[in-house]
């Protein structure tokens, strides 16, 4: 399954990425969606800033993906690799329970455009879970829409709030 979300955003891509970056951020996209976000690891390799994360839903997940992935709420790990002289981050996503039958990963660019910057978020899920893959797909879908919808909202609420 296709994971695709673009934006227009009114400010430059170095000051999106400074939002997108920023602890307050994080802080009040965890406020907003729902998840609940955890840093595991922080490191630097070269120019690229390596952060491996924990995200938990407070949501309770259908009966029968609960079931296969062993949990009533959704939890995975994120890897994410800003590389910043490039405006790219990529993201792979790791379900504990059936890592090896799941796969989510992608990449978030920010460019200029005319008014600002577009952001384009690219990715791909796949699951192969019998009977249920289908159904997993579409709670990450759209746990992954509802969360990347919410965050260019509240980048736009924060960069309008600084420069009020």
């Amino acid at each position: 399954m296709k994971l695709y979300l673009e934006s227009d955003l009114a400010f430059d891509p170095a000051t999106a990425w400074e939002i997108f970056e920023s602890s307050e951020y994080a802080d009040r996209l965890e406020d907003a969606t729902d998840m609940s976000v955890e840093l595991l690891e922080e490191r630097m390799e070269g120019d690229v800033k390596v952060r491996k994360l924990r995200y938990r839903s407070k949501r309770e997940l259908p009966r029968m993906v609960a079931k296969a992935l062993g949990s009533k709420n959704l939890t995975y790990e994120q890897v994410n690799r800003f590389d910043r002289n490039r405006s790219e981050l990529t993201w792979q996503v790791f379900l504990p329970v059936v890592a090896d039958r799941v796969t989510v990963e992608g990449t978030t660019r920010i460019s200029e455009a005319p008014g600002g910057a577009k952001r384009v978020v690219d990715g791909d899920i796949e699951v192969r879970v019998r009977l249920v893959g289908g159904q997993i797909e579409k709670v990450v879908a759209g746990e992954f829409e509802r969360s990347m919808g919410r965050a260019v909202d509240l980048a736009k609420e924060i960069y309008a709030e600084r420069n009020a």
